[in-house]
């Protein structure tokens, strides 16, 4: 191995630097290697192991940009405002191609499946709740709220829904703060995130998971000024309101014995047991 200077070794790795620039290979794993070992060079020598690598790359000189073509479509797909939660698996088959590599099948299938979804985000926009479907997601987190463990357990797919739209929606909240605060004071408060990734999927299948419940607050089964059986005892409720969600049940605010409560214990026939 010739022998070389800590600070030509530096400026020979300076400019493959600018050659993988030039290039567009400023992506891959050698590049990001060079520098690294740019740094440590301009602050102390670097291992043999090191040096003999960097050496060779710097002998190699910067790769021939491959399959440009696909690397390109790639990259304007993750461009694409709705695509961020695709970014990681999107730039790590961007890599590989880069590299020449050859994707596996499924890896193709799964790029396929990813490229259409920009498409599809690039010509109709991407996927936005309407206020009156975040009305129902808001309530449909809260029922969700009070699951227990064994219930997740048995429903991996709603979890997931559930965390997702969870988490859009505390970002949606935070969001109104800023701008509540800014309004008020002038600052926006505290520096925000970026926006959490939520999509069609998820939000109905957390919809359907609390449908019943999300149905009967549209569609209440006791209206207002109607008589009900009280479950708790043989009282008569007198339903004086609309339903509500509490603790994840849905509640009718009624009248049992001249004191007003909360209740889900209603029914339109008495119960055997009070007969």
């Amino acid at each position: 191995m010739i022998r070389k200077s800590r600070q030509l070794r530096l400026s020979q790795a300076e400019a493959l630097v600018k050659l993988y620039q030039e290039k567009g290979s400023s992506k891959t794993k050698q590049y990001h290697f060079i520098l690294d070992m740019i740094h440590r060079l301009q602050f102390r020598d670097i291992t043999s192991g090191q040096k003999r690598y960097l050496d060779s790359l710097i002998e190699q000189g910067a790769p021939e940009p491959k399959n440009q073509e696909r690397v390109a479509e790639i990259e304007a797909a993750m461009a694409v405002d709705g695509m961020q939660h695709r970014g990681e698996p999107l730039e790590s088959f961007a890599s590989k191609l880069r590299n020449g590599w050859e994707l596996s099948p499924n890896q193709e299938k799964f790029l396929k499946v990813m490229l259409a979804e920009s498409v599809k985000i690039r010509e109709h926009g991407k996927f936005v709740p309407t206020p009156k479907m975040i009305v129902d997601l808001t309530n449909a987190a809260a029922i969700c709220k009070t699951k227990n463990s064994y219930y997740w357990q048995h429903r991996p797919g709603t979890a997931k829904a559930y965390d997702k739209v969870n988490h859009w929606l505390v970002w949606t909240q935070q969001k109104e703060v800023r701008k509540e605060l800014l309004e008020l004071t002038g600052r926006e408060g505290s520096e925000p995130v970026d926006e959490p990734h939520i999509d069609e999927w998820v939000c109905n299948k957390l919809l359907e998971a609390c449908k019943k419940p999300l149905g009967e607050l549209k569609k209440p089964k006791h209206l207002p000024g109607e008589l009900r059986h009280f479950r708790g005892g043989p009282q008569i409720a007198l339903v004086v309101g609309a339903p509500t969600l509490q603790r994840g049940e849905v509640v009718y605010p009624v009248i049992v014995d001249g004191e007003q409560l909360l209740t889900y214990q209603l029914t339109k026939r008495r119960s055997r047991k009070m007969q």
